[in-house]
Formats: C-alpha cells, structure tokens, sequence
C-alpha cells in the first residue's frame, strides 16, 4: 500500500493529454501495461488510468471515456517515475509451466513506453514490430533472456532514495553533521613515552675514597 506519497506514478509525453512536466497519475503501488490499456493497483484494487489509441498513441482514460474530440498530434507516449525513488520493470505473462522468471530490470529514474519501444533511462529494454505484438526483451535483460517475448510489464517502485548530505546532517545530533574521529599524525609519538619522560629519583651511594 502506498503511503505518503510513495509509488509509481504515469504521465503523458507527449500527445493531446501531455502532462507538461508534472509527475502525472498517482501514486500507485504498480502500473500494470498489458495490450492497450495500462491499470493502477493501489490497496489491492485496480483502476483503469491510460488507454491506447486506434492511432497508437497513449490518453488519460478519463479524457478518452468522455469522448474528448482531441486531434491527436505527437508520439502520446507513457512515462513512468516514482517520486524521489526509482522504477524497476518487470516483464510478465500468462502462467506458463516451466517458464522462467525475468529478473527485474532498474533501478531508472524514469521509463517511457512507445508504440514499439521501452526505454529505462535512454537504455532500449523491449521492442515489438506491432502494437498488438508481445514485448521482445534486448540484452539489457541478461544473455539469457535475450530475444524472450512477454505480454506485460509491471511498474514498481524500489522505495529507497539514494542517501544526500542533508539527509545525513539531519541525522546527527542538533542538527550537525557528526566529525570523523581524529586518528593521530603518523609522526606522532606513542603515548607511552609520557610516562618515560618522568624525572627519576636521585639515589646516593656511599664508596669508599680509592687508594692513594
């Protein structure tokens, strides 16, 4: 379950509903892409949140359940981000025995899906020839799995930002960064010889005179 404000998050690139910029739909705790249309699962309950086009590009499914007499200009792609945290991919399909799991594919700090393309930070990870054809993963997916077709894709987010120096500084104490511990100069000398610079008592000992 999402709690505040963690998740996935889709918006518009382009196309009659962009998103101009902003973070998009959300957040959800995954996005779930299979053939035309991309579902939001929040608390175990889905909602419909993006519909592909007969032209092929990518609308709010509210806009295009109202019947929205938008002409459709630009790709209408889909990008997936997750806040202050990064998006993994999984590929998925229908139960097949023996098949194996793919391994998922992140962290990125955004993923956009086209018509015949999925990029994770500019890296291509899927194509297909059709809109209609399942996703071919490309070597990003490990020698393994090269070449592998899946019907869907699944949007999570890993839920850990990366560490930043205020995070730290809020952590110590009063609000101040802690001081490394003071380790002492190499030419330093040891402490024992403290305790080797105290005076000795003087001590007198009798001897008789020589002979003359």
């Amino acid at each position: 379950m999402a709690v505040n404000g963690t998740g996935v998050y889709l918006a518009f690139d382009g196309g009659p509903d962009a998103s101009g910029g902003g973070a998009g739909i959300g957040p959800y705790d995954e996005i779930v892409l299979r053939g035309a249309r991309a579902v939001g699962e929040r608390a175990g309950l889905g909602k419909v949140i993006a519909l592909r086009s007969a032209a092929g590009s990518w609308r709010d499914a509210e806009s295009s359940s109202s019947g929205s007499d938008h002409i459709e200009t630009g790709r209408g792609n889909l990008r997936i981000s997750a806040g202050d945290g990064a998006v993994l991919v999984r590929f998925a399909d229908d139960e097949v025995a023996g098949q194996t799991s793919v391994p998922d594919l992140g962290p990125f700090a955004a993923v956009v899906v086209g018509t015949h393309q999925v990029n994770g930070d500019q890296e291509t990870l899927a194509v297909r020839v059709s809109r209609i054809a399942p996703w071919q993963l490309t070597d990003r997916a490990g020698a393994a799995f090269q070449g592998a077709t899946r019907e869907a894709l699944v949007f999570v987010t890993n839920g850990r930002p990366a560490p930043t120096v205020a995070r730290e500084i809020e952590a110590a104490p009063e609000g101040r960064p802690t001081a490394p511990e003071s380790t002492p100069a190499p030419d330093a000398e040891p402490s024992v010889w403290v305790d080797r610079a105290k005076v000795a008592p003087e001590i007198y000992i009798s001897r008789p005179d020589r002979k003359r």
